[in-house]
Formats: structure tokens, C-alpha cells, sequence
């Protein structure tokens, strides 16, 4: 394949390459009503891109009540993980996807707002753990998306300039991450078209991005 201007690509994972924002805000919602926190399915969504530090923090807000993070998280992980059992959707065209790209040479990461445990257990289910040279989770930097620390991580760890990355994402969040670091950012939206159209390109694909960057 003929030299392209990208020496790695670095993806989001929910809502990029795994289709678990549905399913990830359903166990969310079930988790805040068993705790005592019902939220609504529309406020649970405002949340996607956002690390679950913060989400927490946003739900204390929106109900009124402090919210035991580690009860909330022991909760959503046990909901999310029984789901993943059932196995995880892949967004279209990854497998290929990854291919393609590993033709080219391209080194791989993932960088998430995920926590390293969900992260990992998302990646096991999907079953693509050795496609990636490197999982960046929101426990592995100082400061979550959208400040640029978990791509310059990513690119650290792939041993990459930033500039010379692409970074693959779904939202808005992460998005701005990614510029913040310096990369060129394919957009491709999940569940909400993107409000800002600072991505260097949106499609409705990652395949189709990738032709269009010449990848």
C-alpha cells in the first residue's frame, strides 16, 4: 500500500468500534434507579464522551443527592458485564476496519473514557484485544476528555508524534480531546449528529473516512 501520512490510528471505543452506548445507558439508568437516582433515559444520553467520574458527579447534581460512587460503579459494572455476556455488537465494517489498517503497517491504540476494567471487559467480549498495541483508559491520565492528556498519551505510548495520528471518535467530547492534542479527527456520530464541526472530517463510517483521508 503506498505511504500515507499517518503513522498510527488511535479510536475511541464506545460508539466507535462497539455499539454499547444503548446498552451501557440502559444499565447506567437501571444502576441509578437501584441505587435510589432515577434518571431519565434523554438525561442519561447528555452524558455520552463524559468519564463516569464526572457522570457521577452530573447525576448527584441532577437529582439532588450524593451518589456513593463506588456502590454506583460496583452496580453498572455488574449490569454492564451480565449484558456483555450476550455478547458485544461491533459498529459496522470494524473487523475490516482493522485489517485494513494492520495492511498498512498502522500501529493501533485504544483511548477511552472507560474505566481499565470495563474497558478491558468491553474489548474481551468484542473479541479484538490483539488488533491494539496499547488500551489508554480514563485511569491511565492525570485528566479525562475532553483535555488532550489521553491522546498525547495514547501517541506516547504508540511512540508517535501526535501530529502524525488519526484519532477515530463518536462524539463531540472526544473529539475536541483529540484537536487538543493536535491530531487529525475522523468523526463518525453515534447517537447525536455532532453539535460542532471541529472534526478535520465527519462521515458516516469509518471506512468511508478512511477513504476519504486516503487510508
Amino acid at each position: 500500500m503506498a505511504p500515507t501520512r499517518f503513522n498510527a490510528v488511535i479510536f475511541d471505543l464506545d460508539g466507535t468500534l462497539v455499539d454499547t452506548e444503548v446498552l451501557c445507558n440502559e444499565t447506567g439508568e437501571a444502576a441509578c434507579q437501584l441505587l435510589g437516582h432515577p434518571v431519565s433515559p434523554g438525561f442519561f444520553e447528555t452524558l455520552a464522551g463524559i468519564d463516569d467520574e464526572t457522570r457521577a458527579e452530573m447525576i448527584a447534581g441532577h437529582t439532588g443527592r450524593p451518589v456513593d460512587t463506588a456502590q454506583f460503579f460496583a452496580e453498572w459494572d455488574r449490569l454492564c458485564i451480565e449484558r456483555f455476556r450476550l455478547g458485544v455488537p461491533l459498529k459496522p465494517g470494524v473487523p475490516e476496519v482493522f485489517d485494513r489498517l494492520r495492511s498498512a503497517g498502522l500501529p493501533l491504540a485504544i483511548c477511552t473514557s472507560s474505566r481499565r476494567n470495563m474497558a478491558e471487559a468491553k474489548v474481551a467480549a468484542a473479541g479484538f484485544a490483539a488488533c491494539f498495541d496499547a488500551i489508554i483508559s480514563v485511569n491511565d491520565v492525570p485528566h479525562a476528555k475532553p483535555h488532550p492528556a489521553p491522546y498525547l498519551t495514547a501517541a506516547r505510548a504508540l511512540g508517535v508524534d501526535p501530529e502524525k495520528a488519526l484519532a477515530v471518535e463518536d462524539s463531540d467530547t472526544g473529539v475536541a480531546s483529540a484537536i487538543a492534542a493536535g491530531m487529525t479527527v475522523l468523526q463518525v456520530p453515534d447517537l447525536h449528529p455532532p453539535k460542532s464541526q471541529a472534526a478535520t472530517l465527519i462521515a458516516p463510517t469509518i471506512a468511508e473516512g478512511l477513504d476519504a483521508l486516503g487510508l
